[in-house]
């Protein structure tokens, strides 16, 4: 023992640990923990003399499951998410399991991870109408990313775009694109702030509630910004976050006459506070309530004010951000939708909103989604459409390089101030064969059943892509 160490210090001594206290997660040796491992064996003792109360005595083994503390070397992981918990993309990356993962170009202390898919399309019903007309189509889909490797902070930069070039029907061709940040300010352990900032730019799908089923598609231009500020007092986590998004609709022709769009435009406003208590280091209950402003630049064209506002309650389990088996969020509540003009009626009722992945073993995992709003109409008597959303998806690997996939999902569509309902089934199926970890061949099918109460809006639809990815 060197001279100048005084055996009754309470002090750890070389080799040995403090204590974590809750919320700490700066010891940069314990590895990343995996759901469903159980370690034994008997702790360590402390020298004598020492202050056992000052000395973690677990082994590290046993320190993991309670610390867990985030990885900082795989980009994957996705740690600039919580502007919007729901939309989560670790949920995503969890159920895609891939034989290889993309490594990326290394540039300086951020990886640059480039991306391509090439398909060609079939559409038996591409207006998505009664009357069924067919086409096929180029389809690429380019997209980057560039993600910070740090240990504190993280910043990320990312484009994607989607040009489609259709035989027959050019005006059902996308040049759409998307560009993104999101950034992390880590001010402590334990208070972090978060920011995304984006700019989107597509043409309005014939699917869309207010969409024309004719002449040509309006561009729709997105702009939004959130940000988030997150405590951790230890078992107790307190969210507050912010939305301002801006919807643009371009001009439209149909039958040779041109539609500004115009009334379509708003600017929509949420707000949110959540607070969480973690049971274990991967399963947290949660509770939120948030609001929201819609509020439309001009009158419709009866001359009526379809601005509202909005109320979400919502109770939920929220699943570890870095779980093997469970990851994500599933929540249910009660939202309503105030309109502004008094002469339309109110929206209201029970939600379900969800995001997340079961790893059921080394070969299958299920994707459970779900999503509830009410989204303003600019049907005459009709204030709002009430949306439903849920789907399930699976994915199974047949061999090493060759991954199936299987989903179904269900909407639901009440028209509010209406009798009418609207339904949507659809069903995929896809293969994917991997032939290195740059290349994978795959293809996708998927049916649509869509049933209206609107006399002649229902139809079917069948749609095939055959194409390849390219990454590094």
């Amino acid at each position: 023992m060197p001279e100048d160490e005084d055996p009754n210090d309470p002090r750890p001594r070389g080799g040995e640990r403090p204590v974590l206290k809750d919320g700490d997660l700066s010891d940069p040796d314990i590895p990343m923990a995996r759901d469903g491992v159980i370690l034994t064996g008997e702790p360590e003792a402390p020298r004598d003399g020492t202050d056992a109360t000052a000395i973690d005595t677990r082994p590290r083994e046993d320190a993991v499951l309670f610390e867990n503390p985030v990885s900082v070397t795989d980009p994957f992981l996705y740690r600039i998410e919580d502007t919007d918990p729901i939309s989560d993309r670790r949920p995503q990356r969890l159920f895609r399991f891939e034989p290889y993962d993309p490594v990326g170009i290394k540039m300086g202390s951020f990886i640059f991870f480039p991306e391509v898919e090439v398909s060609g399309d079939y559409t038996s019903n591409l207006f998505y109408s009664p009357v069924a007309r067919s086409d096929v189509a180029l389809d690429i889909r380019p997209s980057a990313r560039f993600v910070s490797n740090w240990t504190t902070h993280a910043l990320e930069f990312s484009a994607r775009g989607v040009s489609t070039f259709y035989n027959e029907f050019s005006t059902e061709n996308d040049k759409a694109y998307t560009i993104e940040a999101r950034g992390r300010l880590d001010i402590s352990k334990r208070t972090n702030v978060q920011v995304a900032l984006s700019h989107d730019v597509a043409q309005e799908s014939r699917t869309f509630i207010n969409a024309r089923t004719d002449g040509t598609r309006p561009d729709v231009t997105t702009d939004r910004i959130a940000a988030t500020f997150n405590h951790r007092f230890n078992r107790l986590s307190l969210q507050l976050r912010g939305s301002i998004s801006d919807y643009a609709y371009g001009p439209a022709t149909t039958g040779g006459v041109t539609i500004s769009n115009a009334a379509l435009d708003y600017t929509a406003y949420e707000q949110a506070v959540r607070a969480s208590w973690e049971f274990k280091p991967n399963l947290s209950g949660f509770g939120e309530v948030a609001i929201n402003q819609r509020e439309y630049n001009q009158l419709d064209e009866t001359g009526l004010n379809r601005s509202s506002l909005g109320e979400r309650y919502r109770v939920g389990l929220a699943f570890g951000s870095t779980g093997e088996i469970l990851r994500g969020e599933i929540a249910g509540g009660y939202g309503v939708q105030h309109a502004s003009h008094g002469g339309l009626p109110d929206a209201g009722g029970y939600i379900i909103d969800a995001n997340a992945t079961l790893r059921a073993s080394a070969m299958t995992s299920f994707l459970f989604s779900a999503r509830s709003d009410f989204i303003e109409s600019q049907i005459t008597g009709v204030s709002f459409v009430r949306s439903q959303l849920v789907g399930l998806e699976a994915r199974q690997t047949f061999q090493r390089n060759l991954i199936g996939t299987a989903g179904i999902a269900y909407t639901n569509s009440d028209y509010v101030g209406s009798s009418v309902s609207e339904q949507d089934l659809r069903e995929t199926l896809g293969l994917e064969y991997y032939l290195n970890r740059e290349t994978m061949l795959f293809t996708r099918y998927t049916h649509v059943d869509f049933t209206s109460g609107f006399a002649g809006a229902g139809y079917s639809s069948d749609a095939i892509r055959v194409g390849m990815r390219l990454r590094e």
